[in-house]
């Protein structure tokens, strides 16, 4: 066994890890913390005067808020439709070329 293997076996059986991930897990929640409750002032001050004395805008309902779309069944088949129909005029278009060359 390698000193490495060996090394992370140890590790493994011993409660060291537990607390070190403890540790760990601490640190990163404290820096998370501290980071937003931080101030950033370069996105303050791009704020405009007159738009950091308005109130902040009334909350919609998603459903009034967000238009209606079809179901993917009926965009689908009219998709098709358009398609098919296109493709045919595309077809009578070749033959009416076809029929003017000698």
């Amino acid at each position: 066994m390698s000193i490495p293997a060996k090394l992370t076996t140890l590790m493994l059986s011993s409660p060291a890890p537990v607390a070190a991930r403890r540790v760990v897990l601490s640190a990163c929640a404290l820096l998370a913390l501290t980071a937003g409750c931080s101030r950033v002032p370069q996105l303050e001050d791009r704020l405009p005067a007159d738009l950091r004395q308005q109130p902040y805008p009334r909350l919609l309902p998603l459903d009034t808020a967000l238009a209606q779309q079809p179901l993917p069944e009926e965009e689908s088949a009219e998709l098709s439709d358009t398609l098919d129909a296109r493709a045919a005029r595309l077809r009578r278009r070749a033959e009416e070329l076809r029929r003017r060359q000698p």
